[in-house]
């Protein structure tokens, strides 16, 4: 398939957990990423349907054993992504919280777990270790309406239910064959929910591998010549007069949630992780007593604040994770390196043996572009005769040039690239068949 005042008196204590972002080890290499992620340019004619659009990945620092990709379209007007309804079932945990006087009690209400990583090992502000646990936190001490302390509280198997549920999701086609996912577990969704976008999970079918067992993913170095996947479009029809016929197929990669490249161990390449300060500012609405104890506590936005300052500011450190994509000079030894100079300046530093090194990651849009195809003109020069014959001929039987898009050169429309192909030109031109009316996608 062709983001100066008063400390918070109130004693909030905030436990928080975090995902640390693994980097895996540098392999410098003058002008060059660890993890090249590509879309490649493809030609298509109007009303052309199941286009395939191969990606490609180049890695040379660690197994990819896990991937998520979202990818939109500038133009849904020209392309969409193929994709339908479909019904899928998956699982709701929910956890009992309330439960009736009656021996033995009978809950009767509950919410739902999510999976939440929480801090297991660590006294706060300092986290050793943590786990991705099904549970939520539930509040224990209110001030008004805001919550100022909370518990997590954790979902039990055999105590808690968990329910099979129907969802109605739009569900994307792809390819898988003949790329390094075949045989993997992967998804397509279309978040948006009209075809202009598709969201792409897969992982290696089993996770997790004992020492020396298994495959654990894609290995290393990766150069590309084989699709990582494969996406599926149609072509909408499209006016001959018709200017601007590219549509942009756009990684998005600003978004974390939806742009991860992993090992086996969940480690995620090419992220960069630092610490940061989130402020949460506050008002008192009552005081008990005037500036020692507040009775109604109103979170506000900043520009809010009085010129003295809030009542009350909250501060957590948090880490924040970004792609690695910033050119940098380095000394090939330590790995030391310096951000900030112009590649003319790299190769004096570190005693002379600084290495320039692009950054760790480079993403590149894709293309669709839509040409006026003409029924026969497979060597593109605006016209069907004798020429076009001889083309397919030196393509089947001399591994001469393709035509683009290769569906031009199966004029019989019957999946298949032979010397039937090259009957039907033959027919078409002298008049003997209708070659130019099937496939009815050939204009």
């Amino acid at each position: 398939m062709y983001s100066s005042a008063k400390l918070c008196k109130t004693g909030i204590i905030i436990i928080f957990a975090m995902i640390i972002f693994g980097l895996s080890q540098l392999a410098f290499s003058q002008g060059s990423y660890l993890l090249e992620i590509d879309v490649d340019d493809v030609i298509a004619c109007p009303g052309q349907t199941t286009v395939s659009i191969p990606i490609y990945m180049k890695n040379y620092a660690d197994t990819v054993a896990a991937f998520s990709l979202w990818l939109q379209l500038d133009r849904p007007d020209i392309m969409k992504f193929q994709a339908g309804l479909d019904i899928i079932e998956y699982e709701v945990h929910y956890i009992y919280t309330e439960w009736d006087s009656s021996v033995p009690p009978i809950p009767i209400d509950s919410v739902v777990a999510s999976p939440t990583w929480v801090c297991i090992d660590g006294d706060f502000p300092i986290c050793v270790d943590s786990a991705q646990l099904l549970g939520y936190y539930q509040c224990t001490e209110f001030s008004g309406p805001e919550c100022i302390d909370s518990v997590f509280v954790e979902w039990q198997e055999g105590i808690d239910p968990v329910y099979i549920e129907l969802k109605e999701v739009m569900v994307g086609n792809i390819d898988t064959v003949g790329t390094l996912i075949s045989g993997w577990d992967v998804s397509a969704r279309s978040l948006i929910g009209n075809g202009q976008d598709i969201l792409i999970s897969a992982s290696v079918k089993s996770h997790w591998f004992p020492p020396g067992t298994g495959d654990p993913g894609i290995g290393f170095p990766q150069e590309g010549e084989i699709p990582l996947i494969k996406l599926l479009a149609d072509v909408l029809p499209i006016d001959d007069t018709a200017t601007n016929r590219t549509v942009t197929i756009h990684i998005e990669y600003n978004i974390l949630d939806y742009f991860a490249f992993s090992n086996e161990l969940g480690e995620s390449q090419c992220i960069i992780t630092e610490e940061v300060e989130e402020y949460e500012y506050f008002m008192c609405d009552q005081w008990l007593i005037p500036d020692e104890i507040c009775m109604y506590w109103n979170r506000v936005m900043e520009s809010e604040c009085p010129p003295e300052g809030c009542d009350s500011i909250a501060v957590d450190t948090i880490l924040h994770g970004y792609l690695d994509d910033a050119p940098r000079c380095c000394d090939p030894v330590t790995g030391e390196c310096i951000t900030g100079i112009e590649e003319s300046e790299c190769p004096s530093q570190f005693g002379g043996t600084g290495v320039w090194f692009d950054g760790c990651i480079s993403i590149t849009d894709g293309s669709l572009y839509v040409k006026r195809c003409l029924c026969g003109d497979l060597n593109d020069d605006g016209m069907f005769n004798i020429l076009d014959i001889i083309f397919l001929l030196n393509h089947i039987y001399k591994k001469g040039p393709a035509p683009e898009p290769i569906i031009l050169a199966d004029t019989d429309g019957d999946g298949r690239i032979s010397i039937l192909d090259i009957v039907c030109l033959i027919s078409a031109k002298y008049k003997f068949g209708n070659c130019c009316d099937d496939p009815s996608w050939l204009r």
